[in-house]
């Protein structure tokens, strides 16, 4: 089990940061070429719903590489002993 204060959990090995930011770079390609798809008129009704699910299911992918991305990046930059997360009022054992 980690300590709270372990981070290194968090931060990505550089193998696999770069394999997600080339796989978001694959999806923001994706998703830009569905917007473009959305914008042509010739599209059928069940075919601009189709794309429009994509889009949302698209958008939801980028936003969780984007944001382990920008997590791993700052979490790596971070020391834990200079960390100091205070306790709530409410979470004292009682």
């Amino acid at each position: 089990m980690h300590s709270q204060r372990d981070l290194s959990q968090y931060v990505l090995e550089p193998d696999e940061l770069r394999e997600k930011k080339k796989e978001l770079l694959r999806l923001g390609g994706i998703r830009d070429q569905i917007v473009k798809a959305l914008k042509s008129a010739i599209l059928k009704p069940d075919q601009r719903e189709q794309f429009k699910k994509a889009l949302s299911l698209y958008d939801a992918k980028i936003r969780k590489l984007r944001d382990q991305l920008i997590a791993s990046d700052l979490l790596g930059n971070l020391n834990p002993d200079e960390v100091n997360i205070p306790t709530h009022y409410q979470d004292r054992k009682r």
